[in-house]
C-alpha cells in the first residue's frame, strides 16, 4: 500500500510508501483477506508469503480473522484504524494525537477495545516478525513505487481544493483505493493507493491513476458536508435509491445514504477535470461514465453546478453554496420520472438504415448509410457478426461519417457472390454520441445478394 501525503495545500503532493500501512495490509494477507491478496507484483509478494509464512498462526491473524468475520473490519476500515497507529522506537502504538474512545467515529465497524487489542497485539507481531528488517530490506522497491506515482502526482492541483473548500488537507496520506479520516482535529486524513506492475515485476501506475487520486482526497471534503445536511437531503435520497438500487449494489453501494455520498463526491471529481482538463479523458467523458454507472442525475448535477461557477461573488466555496445542492437534490427526487426519461433518451440507436437489414441488396447500391438519432462522437468499430455469415468485402475507401449523424459503408460489388449472405456488427462501444454515450447494444446488419 502506498501513502500519499500533502503537508502543505500550496505545496507540490507527494506520495511515500509508510512501514505501518505495509504492517497491516500484510497483516490482513496473512489472514486471508481477498482484497489485501492481489499479487500486483510477484516478487513481493513471494518475499512476504515466504518471510511470514511461520507466523500464520500468530494471536493477530486469529483476531483478524474473529474481528473481519464479526465486525466486518475488512477493506477500508483497515487503513482508518492505520491512519491512528504510529511506529515509534521499534513499537506499534496508537498516535498520541488520536483519541482511541473516539475510533468508531471514523468507521463504525471499529469499537475502543477492538482498536486497542488489534494494536496490542500488532505490536507483538511487529516485535516477534522483526518486521523492520523486512522493511528495510525492501526500500529499494519502495523507493521505485514512490518515485513512478510522484510523477503522476506532480499535475496535481492542490490549489483547486483550497479554492473550492476553503481549506487544504492538513496531511492527506494516501489493488485498494481508500479514504479515511483521523479522529482528532487537524489529525490524520487521508488516501491509500494501490499499484500494478511492469514487465520487470516492479511497480507501476496507469496515468488514469489521477481521477481515483483526485476521488479519494475528494472525499475529505465532500463527506462532512453532505454529513451536515443530511437530514435535509434524507427523504429525498430514499425516493431516489430504489431507481438505482441494482446498479448500486455492483458498485458496492447498499444505501441511499453511501449512494448519495459518492453521487456528491463524483461531482466534484467531474468539476475538479473541468477546471483540470486531463490527457486522455475529459468531463464529459466521465458524466457520462458516472450515468452509465447508476447515477443518472450526473449531467443534470454538472449543468446546475454551473450556478456555483456563474456565482462566485456569492458562494465563495462550495460549503456556502450547500443549501442550493439541498434544494438541487430535493427537486431532483420530485423530478425522478423526468430524470429517468432523460437518460432513457441519452444513449444513440438507429433511426435510419439503407438498404434495411435482412433485406436483398438493391441493384446499383454500393453504400450502407446508417443514420443515429444523436449528434456522434466520430468514432466507429466494425467486426463480424458471427461464424456462419461472411463480412462483406469493402473498397478500399474507408468507412466514413457523412456528416455527425450518418455513417457510411462503400461495398466493393464485384467481390459479391450472387445468392449470398453477408453481414457485420457496429460495436456499440465505438458508436458514441458527442457526449460519449453509446449505443445500448450492438447492432446487426445483414444482407443478401440477388440471385441474379
Amino acid at each position: 500500500m502506498l501513502l500519499c501525503a500533502i503537508n502543505n495545500i500550496s505545496a507540490q503532493v507527494k506520495s511515500q510508501v509508510k512501514e505501518s500501512f505495509e504492517l497491516t495490509s500484510i497483516a490482513f494477507r496473512l489472514a486471508g483477506a481477498e482484497e489485501y491478496i492481489n499479487n500486483t507484483i510477484p516478487g513481493y509478494t513471494a518475499d512476504i508469503d515466504n518471510y511470514f509464512s511461520k507466523y500464520r498462526e500468530h494471536k493477530l491473524i486469529s483476531y483478524i480473522k474473529k474481528i473481519r468475520e464479526e465486525q466486518g473490519i475488512a477493506y477500508d476500515a483497515v487503513p482508518a484504524a492505520t491512519g491512528c497507529i504510529e511506529i515509534k522506537r521499534g513499537k506499534v502504538i496508537i498516535d498520541p494525537q488520536c483519541d482511541a474512545s473516539k475510533i468508531s467515529m471514523i468507521d463504525s465497524r471499529w469499537t475502543e477495545e477492538s482498536f486497542r487489542t488489534f494494536v496490542r497485539l500488532l505490536n507483538d507481531f511487529y516485535r516477534q516478525t522483526k518486521f523492520k528488517d523486512f522493511y528495510t530490506l525492501h526500500r529499494g522497491l519502495y523507493d521505485i513505487a514512490e518515485t513512478r506515482l510522484n510523477t503522476i502526482l506532480v499535475d496535481l492541483n492542490a490549489e483547486w481544493f483550497k479554492s473550492m473548500f476553503g481549506e487544504g488537507p492538513e496531511n492527506c496520506n494516501g489493488p485498494g483505493n481508500y479514504a479515511f479520516n483521523g479522529i482528532t482535529k487537524g489529525e490524520k486524513r487521508g488516501i491509500v493507493i494501490g499499484c500494478s506492475t511492469d514487465k520487470e515485476g516492479n511497480p507501476a501506475y496507469s496515468r488514469f491513476l489521477i481521477t481515483v487520486i483526485v476521488h479519494e482526497l475528494l472525499h475529505h471534503y465532500t463527506n462532512p458536508c453532505l454529513a451536515q445536511y443530511w437530514s435535509q437531503i434524507d427523504s429525498a435520497s430514499q425516493i431516489i435509491y430504489p431507481h438505482v438500487k441494482e446498479k448500486m449494489a455492483k458498485l458496492a453501494y447498499g444505501s441511499a445514504n453511501s449512494t448519495m455520498i459518492e453521487w456528491f463526491n463524483n461531482l466534484l471529481t467531474i468539476m475538479y477535470f473541468k477546471d483540470n482538463p486531463n490527457r486522455g479523458f475529459t468531463a464529459t467523458h466521465l458524466t457520462a461514465w458516472r450515468q452509465h454507472e447508476g447515477f443518472i442525475w450526473m449531467e443534470r448535477s454538472m449543468t446546475f453546478m454551473e450556478h456555483f461557477r456563474n456565482h462566485r461573488n456569492l458562494y465563495s466555496t462550495i460549503k456556502d453554496f450547500m443549501p442550493e445542492i439541498v434544494s438541487f437534490v430535493n427537486y431532483t427526487a420530485s423530478d425522478f420520472d423526468n430524470v429517468l426519461k432523460e437518460y432513457d433518451n441519452k444513449e444513440p440507436y438507429i433511426t435510419d438504415i439503407f438498404p434495411i437489414s435482412n433485406s436483398i441488396l438493391p441493384l446499383g447500391i454500393d453504400t450502407i448509410q446508417i443514420r443515429f438519432s444523436k449528434p456522434m462522437f466520430g468514432a466507429y468499430g466494425i467486426r463480424p457478426l458471427d461464424d456462419k455469415r461472411i463480412s462483406p468485402p469493402y473498397t478500399d475507401y474507408q468507412p466514413f461519417w457523412k456528416d455527425k449523424y450518418t455513417f457510411c459503408i462503400i461495398l466493393d460489388r464485384s467481390k459479391l457472390e450472387k445468392g449470398k449472405t453477408y453481414g457485420f456488427k457496429l460495436n456499440r462501444a465505438f458508436f458514441q454520441s458527442e457526449k460519449t454515450y453509446p449505443m445500448k447494444e450492438d447492432f446487426p446488419y445483414t444482407f443478401k445478394m440477388p440471385d441474379e
